[in-house]
């Protein structure tokens, strides 16, 4: 039984949930936590019998119950040890009324066909009384199988979906699938995606397809889970396939497989005039700030960041805030730099599409791995020359990102202007504390403490139980205004439980700027950083209000 799933790297073990294992007679015992071995008697069939308890609602996982069955490849099947290639079929047996969405390849009824196991565990299948959309592109079947109540509307989701794909096949300029298949759930505090070679799993909450500013997060949710099918499931190092499900795969290049994708993911849906360009710039800049703000900036690099995933992104501890960066979030944004400094380099004649598109020509295609080294050289072929210092600064190293050399290229700059406070005051400064906490019931709880912040110094310590700020209660709703209403240098007495017991400390508050980034154009941008703006983002400059 595979220890973990492609797509998500953290070890899950899956072999604990196997229960009444049989051989059909035949003597059999357990090797390890996930092997078994099974001595027949002749060369005849084996039949092994197991159960799986099913019930973790995640694109990673499996879930049953009387509504519908989610089945995750890796979480459910047995493999052979040393015959993964072989052909597999399975036969699905739902109850009266449901349906089967899955990519596998149809052979009869409830009959499916896979010709080794890791295309296997590469369609999840989905069962129950799912409501079905479908749309043709490029000849092609498209099926939306959406299962769960929500605020969508069929006919828009339908709409947006088929303009991501025909948009991100307009960058790719191939569709390496016979069908395609999204299987969506609608869940309560849910949310994420994984990746597969013609579906994708996605869970979005079911009422956050309106607002607009919510409904774009699950817009920027399907780009993500269907470049995907290109960008890693294609376009990927060698160490990402053929699969190992034993142990962990270790590689430094998930931030260009995840990063470049975040990246994509945010501005494809403004190609697609799903987000207007104000509103990517908007996002942008928003990524930028929380980006600065996060002092594991300073401490792990990308590659480091990937290469560590099995022991960081997936389980953080309490201290990941000061020595941990996503790369996710650092990817996207030094893909933006990446795209930028191409475009620059050859005076916008080549980009990062080009890479993608060289990548995918030369190893997505005949389905093989590039070797190491192979992303950045991919790269530098593009762009006409050395990218090392690019790369030993902003990939291997934790040196500050220069927006503005790699934004002035398509006439962007960045500002940071002070907040409003509730009084219409901007200000430069807030007062802080730097603690991040988490409500549990009507407790306020500290899940880390910012290295180096007042609460550091002053000796909060993740786990704390916030219960009161100079005499007064805490509250689980506006505590922080409290904090922000004292002047830096005000010594706060913060009541405490550790462990159990009461604790009081006395803190120095300080202060940290109070700014919000934006990212503007240019009042007066040349003709060349109107028309690399253009050719970048997928619209035209605006024209000046008369």
């Amino acid at each position: 039984m595979p220890s973990w799933t492609p797509g998500s790297y953290r070890i899950r073990d899956f072999a604990r949930h196997v229960q009444d294992f049989s051989a059909g007679g035949l003597e059999w015992s357990k090797l390890d936590k996930a092997r078994w071995r099974v001595v027949p008697r002749n060369r005849g069939p084996v039949r092994i019998r197991y159960r799986v308890w099913a019930f973790e609602l995640t694109v990673r996982t499996s879930h049953l119950d009387d509504e519908h069955g989610y089945v995750n490849g890796a979480s459910v099947f047995l493999y052979l040890e040393g015959r993964k290639d072989v052909p597999i079929r399975i036969l699905i047996r739902p109850p009266r009324g449901w349906r089967i969405a899955t990519g596998l390849q149809e052979e009869g009824r409830g009959l499916y066909s896979a010709p080794d196991y890791d295309t296997l565990v590469d369609c999840p299948i989905e069962m129950g009384r799912f409501r079905e959309l479908s749309f043709r592109f490029r000849g092609k079947r498209h099926r939306i199988a959406l299962h769960g109540p929500g605020n969508y509307e069929e006919r828009r989701l339908v709409r947006d979906v088929r303009k991501i794909v025909a948009t991100e096949f307009g960058l790719m300029r191939e569709l390496p699938y016979r069908d395609y298949t999204f299987l969506l759930h609608t869940v309560p505090d849910g949310g994420g995606g994984l990746e597969h070679a013609n579906s994708c799993s996605l869970q979005y909450p079911p009422f956050h397809f309106r607002p607009r500013e919510k409904y774009e997060h699950f817009l920027e949710l399907v780009a993500h889970e269907f470049f995907h099918l290109w960008n890693v499931k294609r376009i990927h190092p060698s160490g990402l396939g053929p699969f190992d499900y034993e142990r962990e795969v270790y590689t430094t290049l998930l931030w260009a497989m995840e990063g470049l994708t975040s990246y994509y993911d945010t501005l494809l849906p403004c190609r697609a005039k799903l987000l207007s360009p104000d509103r990517y710039l908007k996002k942008i800049a928003e990524r930028i700030q929380k980006f600065e703000e996060k002092p594991g900036r300073h401490r792990q690099s990308l590659s480091r960041s990937s290469f560590d995933a099995w022991i960081g992104l997936y389980q953080p501890n309490e201290n990941a805030p000061n020595c941990q960066m996503s790369y996710y979030e650092k990817g996207a944004l030094v893909g933006l730099c990446l795209d930028l400094e191409i475009r620059r380099r050859t005076a916008g004649r080549r980009s990062l599409d080009d890479v993608l598109r060289s990548l995918y020509q030369d190893f997505g295609r005949a389905g093989t791995g590039f070797p190491d080294g192979e992303f950045r050289r991919g790269c530098e072929r593009i762009a006409g020359g050395s990218l090392a210092r690019f790369f030993a600064n902003y990939v291997d190293g934790t040196a500050p990102i220069p927006w503005g050399r790699f934004l002035d290229w398509v006439g962007l700059e960045l500002a940071r202007e002070p907040r409003k406070g509730d009084d219409g005051a901007a200000s430069k400064s807030r007062s802080w504390l730097g603690v991040l906490t988490q409500r549990s019931g009507e407790r306020v709880v500290v899940t880390s403490v910012i290295e180096g912040s007042p609460a550091d110094r002053g000796g909060l310590a993740p786990r704390d139980e916030l219960v009161a700020i100079d005499g007064a209660r805490v509250e689980p709703e506006g505590w922080e205004k409290r904090i922000e209403e004292r002047s830096p240098g005000h010594r706060a007495r913060l009541a405490l439980f550790r462990r159990g017991f009461l604790r009081e400390l006395e803190i120095e508050i300080s202060s940290r700027p109070n700014v919000a980034t934006t990212l503007r154009r240019r009042k007066q941008p040349t003709p060349a950083q109107r028309r690399e703006y253009e050719s970048w983002i997928g619209s035209p400059w605006p024209r000046k209000k008369e």
